[in-house]
């Protein structure tokens, strides 16, 4: 805050001295100007005297005497009274109250200033019912008992202050607060020209200013305060208003001149603003599309404000307000959502001198983080058996998740705002995968040679929107159907427990006649089926030159799904078809194996194609 400081009173006042008896000397002192003393005119520095204004005068010789103002109709004022007859010499100090009772030199006048002053509107304060603008002259008698001239000193400084018309009525109290001594008693040297003065730094640095006597509260317009000439380096001031304190700062120098009026500018009752409510806001389908916050408490009712939510020096949302207070929705067009996290509020308003204040509130704003949702979804052969699209499954490849897919409840809108930032980190088998597209509905490709396994897998997606981690899972199963070994090759992991395995182009072959026991082809990694699952098996499998009771067999763990057998001596023996069954336990390994004696005997098997059956 600026201080602007004006010469309030800089004139002179002439005494004419007479003699009344031998004991004291009547004395008259005449204000020949228009000046002032005791009340400001409305331009705010010429001030006149008023009637049975009260002054005090020392004679050095007994304590103080009272001298009254009378004013003539032409403004022309004469002080009255008497001192002792034998004093050439006198001080005089306005007012009578506030002077010290004796007065013993010219460098030994005390007066006191108020610690509490009485304001006038548009006028001195008082000290109760006197004025408390303190002044002090001198002067000598003449011996022929003409004129002798004198003239009167300021001894206070002056601080004004405005309470504005919307004010009016509020306030009840204001407490100036200074950074050294302003009241209290004041010391004065008058041994030279001009009066020095000096007040003690354990002297009261504060002053309270109470509505004008006979009122609770201030009407609005100018007062003034009175304090010792000293220099301040800062203020402040509190302002009582109902149930609330007000409080106004400055940190600029000024003052140290008796006699002049240092601005301080308009008292205004200024407000701490609240953020009363933040939260986000979500549509009909749950997805976020914004953040709502209300702002209340206008810095200074009837004046027009803003606020400005900001991280760092980035502003994520602006109001103007002309009312007491605003609520900002999400149609903000360049930040409808404000992430989660903590920001800083700053806020602007115009004081009634037309300064523009910006501030920060004394807390940051803790933005909640919002809820959010992320629905992952694939399917495999088995979840489409599980769905009962049995042919569906049938036409899966045996080690694919398909269609890996997301939706996260965030609008598109949001989506699409190059202010918010989207990942999205795909999981799976232990492999991640990092991606940004910009959509709330992404898709990938589907995922190859995934392993069978007894467990299911957890197809895992993790979305990050503009600080806000949310995660979704799907869990798929991988059986290892539907399997087709048509025929199968050495590559695909057949072995028997030989060791050997004879492979043609178009079948493999169990057995042959060098052999003379049971001989099994295996695969246990190609399958983890659970039980009570339904499954088909279609095959083609041929018993040649078969001794008795030769067989051929497929199982699935334990359980045996298929039995071929020839009887005859020298025969082929050809089994085609689908036959199907519900597993009775857990299956880890399938089996095809075949029994038959010495000779030329074999099991050729031209297809085993393992699907899920009809439930």
């Amino acid at each position: 805050m600026t201080v602007a400081a004006i010469l309030f009173a800089a004139c002179s006042d002439e005494a004419i001295v007479g003699s009344v008896n031998d004991e004291f000397v009547h004395m008259t002192i005449e204000a020949n100007t228009v000046s002032t003393r005791t009340a400001l005119a409305e331009d705010g520095t010429t001030v006149q005297w008023s009637v049975e204004d009260e002054i005090a005068v020392y004679d050095f010789q007994t304590s103080k005497h009272n001298f009254v103002a009378q004013v003539a109709s032409d403004g022309h004022t004469t002080f009255s009274g008497k001192i002792t007859a034998k004093s050439p010499r006198f001080t005089a100090v306005y007012p009578y109250s506030l002077a010290a009772e004796n007065c013993t030199s010219d460098a030994t006048i005390s007066v006191s200033i108020p610690s509490t002053q009485y304001a006038t509107l548009g006028g001195f304060p008082t000290d109760g019912e006197v004025c408390a603008n303190i002044s002090v002259a001198k002067g000598e008698r003449n011996l022929d008992g003409s004129p002798a001239s004198i003239t009167f000193h300021n001894v206070c400084q002056m601080l004004r202050f405005t309470i504005p018309p919307y004010a009016d009525g509020q306030i009840s109290r204001i407490q100036f607060t200074a950074p050294t001594a302003i009241a209290g008693k004041l010391s004065i040297d008058y041994s030279g020209d001009k009066p020095v003065t000096s007040i003690a730094s354990t002297d009261s640095k504060v002053i309270t200013v109470l509505p004008p006597r006979r009122t609770s509260t201030f009407a609005a317009g100018t007062y003034y305060i009175l304090t010792a000439p000293v220099s301040l380096a800062g203020f402040s001031m509190t302002s009582a208003c109902g149930s609330k304190t007000y409080s106004l700062a400055s940190v600029s120098t000024f003052g140290g001149q008796a006699g002049r009026v240092y601005n301080l500018g308009c008292i205004d009752l200024v407000n701490t603003p609240l953020i009363t409510d933040c939260h986000h806001i979500y549509d009909d389908m749950n997805e976020l599309v914004g953040t709502t916050l209300t702002v209340a408490g206008a810095p200074i009712v009837g004046q027009p404000w803003s606020v400005e939510i900001k991280n760092g020096s980035k502003v994520v949302r602006s109001l103007s307000i002309t009312g007491d207070s605003q609520t900002s929705d999400e149609t903000d067009s360049s930040w409808p959502y404000i992430p989660a996290g903590n920001y800083t509020v700053e806020y602007t308003y115009i004081t009634s001198n037309g300064k523009r204040i910006t501030t920060a509130l004394p807390t940051s704003l803790t933005v909640p983080a919002p809820t959010l949702t992320l629905s992952v979804d694939a399917y495999t052969a088995h979840s489409k058996y599980e769905e009962g699209n049995i042919s569906g499954a049938n036409e899966c490849d045996r080690l694919t998740v398909y269609s890996p897919t997301a939706h996260l409840s965030v609008a598109s809108s949001l989506i699409n705002n190059s202010n918010y930032s989207l990942s999205y980190q795909r999981t799976i088998n232990g492999q991640s995968t990092t991606s940004t597209d910009k959509t709330n509905s992404p898709s990938w490709a589907n995922y190859t040679n995934i392993p069978v396994s007894g467990s299911l897998h957890t197809l895992s997606v993790t979305a990050n929107f503009a600080g806000t981690q949310v995660t979704g899972t799907k869990q798929v199963r991988i059986t290892g159907l539907p399997a087709n070994f048509t025929p199968p090759t050495e590559a695909t992991g057949w072995t028997n427990d030989k060791g050997t395995v004879n492979f043609n182009s178009d079948h493999v072959r169990l057995g042959n006649y060098s052999l003379s026991q049971p001989h099994r082809i295996k695969n246990a990694s190609w399958f983890n089926i659970p039980s009570g699952t339904r499954i088909a098996l279609d095959y083609d499998i041929v018993l040649h030159r078969a001794a008795v009771n030769t067989t051929a067999n497929v199982k699935m763990g334990d359980q045996q799904i298929v039995e071929c057998t020839d009887s005859k001596y020298n025969n082929d023996v050809h089994n085609t078809g689908i036959t199907q069954a519900t597993l009775s336990a857990n299956v880890s390994s399938v089996t095809c194996e075949g029994s038959y004696g010495s000779g030329a005997t074999c099991t050729k098997v031209y297809k085993l194609y393992f699907k899920y059956g009809t439930k």
